[in-house]
């Protein structure tokens, strides 16, 4: 009897358990979305979008564009500073204005001369209307280049001044500009100076390290 009682126990305990497993949900169901979240990545070809080639193809298209429109030829000197700069250096200087040069460098006689040209009387000469001014131009140069020393009669009137000298000072070309400034102004007319004209002033007179005086000065001339 008691084997059959056992027998019919464990009978109804395998039932029970049939029917709490059926009960049970299936797990798997539950877990395959988490299961699938945290699976290995796997390798794999995947087709490029025909977006994207299609945009790389019209970037490049544009690149090539720009490119070939801002090149200049692909010239060498497009791309060279130094290039660049050496044909800009290479272009002749233009000639400077010798009326505004003169003017400029006229600044340093102002105070002696004034800036109108009318001097003080009785110390510095006037360059308006001056006889010396308008005269003979190497006279004018060589006054400049080696300066003045002691009385000068100018427009009737006696000075007794000191002229310094500016060839040390001032080149050629600067002088002649200078000269041609004070003899068309201030009322003068007289023709513009060259350099090639002080340049030979200066070669005549290179031996001279003393102001002129005007004795001096009414005798010279070039080549004479």
């Amino acid at each position: 009897m008691p084997e059959k009682k056992d027998t019919q126990r464990s009978g109804e305990y395998r039932m029970n358990l049939e029917a709490a497993e059926r009960l049970t949900p299936d797990v798997i169901p539950l877990h395959r979305a988490v299961m699938r979240e945290m699976a290995e990545p796997q390798d794999g070809l995947e087709p490029v979008p025909v977006w994207l080639i299609l945009g790389f193809l019209t970037l490049a298209g544009w690149a090539g564009w720009y490119i070939a429109s801002n090149s200049g030829g692909f010239a060498p000197d497009q791309y060279n500073e130094k290039a660049a700069f050496a044909a800009v250096s290479a272009e002749a200087p233009k000639p400077v204005d010798p009326m505004v040069l003169g003017r400029r460098i006229y600044n340093n006689c102002t105070t002696c001369h004034q800036d109108d040209g009318s001097g003080v009387e009785g110390a510095f000469p006037p360059l308006a209307g001056s006889e010396i001014v308008a005269g003979a131009p190497e006279q004018l140069a060589a006054i400049l280049l080696h300066g003045l020393h002691g009385p000068l009669r100018v427009k009737g009137a006696e000075y007794n001044g000191e002229m310094p000298e500016w060839g040390s000072k001032l080149k050629d070309e600067q002088i002649a500009a200078v000269m041609t400034y004070i003899r068309a102004s201030f009322g003068n007319n007289a023709p513009p100076v060259q350099a090639d004209l002080v340049k030979q002033v200066r070669e005549a007179t290179a031996s001279r390290s003393q102001p002129w005086t005007e004795a001096e000065l009414r005798q010279f001339r070039l080549g004479g």
